[in-house]
């Protein structure tokens, strides 16, 4: 009964409440096109400005140096190590045969794939550590999980033992090019 009294009240106060809506959407003049204009003009200029920025100069470190590949070579051949005395002894006894440039290059490739290997290794030895690292630090009271951290350590431990046999492999990659290399040089 309460509702049957108030109700044509309340629909003519919609009523008057969406007229005036209507009338304040129609009253309501469009944007102006200088607004527009405005607008796209200072998109315009903001793309002009963001190309006129010059790009950050690379920054050599070692951390950029060890993820990049390839040599880098300065200027010219690496000079051979004075410690080999491989090339020495082949340089010696005259020009190499070709059955030892073949065995050359067959440890060299052999060599190459070893490195491949360790690397790939490596890399997924230190996501891991990343990952573990994040699980263990993630963790509200990991000052309290000693075993978490000396896992942490031990697998620290374990990418700096594999990070020494990609070094060796790396420096035995070199030597053995050298070899290579100068026993090409010496049979033409």
């Amino acid at each position: 009964m309460f509702i049957a009294k108030w109700m044509p009240l309340i629909l003519l106060l919609s009523l008057t409440g969406t007229i005036a809506a209507q009338q304040s959407q129609t009253q309501t003049p469009p944007a102006p096109d200088h607004q527009q204009d405005s607008l796209a003009a200072a998109a315009h200029r903001a793309r002009q400005a963001k190309k006129d920025e010059s790009k950050p100069a690379k920054v050599w470190d070692n951390d950029s140096l060890a993820s990049s590949s390839g040599v880098i070579s300065v200027v010219g051949q690496p000079a051979a190590p004075a410690t080999s005395s491989a090339p020495a002894k082949s340089a010696a006894a005259g020009p190499p045969t070709p059955e030892k440039k073949s065995a050359l290059e067959g440890d060299l490739n052999a060599a190459k794939a070893t490195l491949q290997s360790l690397k790939v290794d490596l890399d997924i030895m230190q996501r891991k550590y990343t990952m573990d690292q994040q699980t263990y630090y993630g963790k509200t009271d990991y000052s309290s999980d000693k075993a978490g951290a000396a896992a942490l350590d031990d697998e620290k431990n374990q990418i700096a033992s594999k990070q020494q046999q990609v070094t060796d492999a790396e420096k035995k990659v070199a030597d053995l090019q050298a070899q290579l290399d100068a026993a090409n040089k010496s049979s033409k």
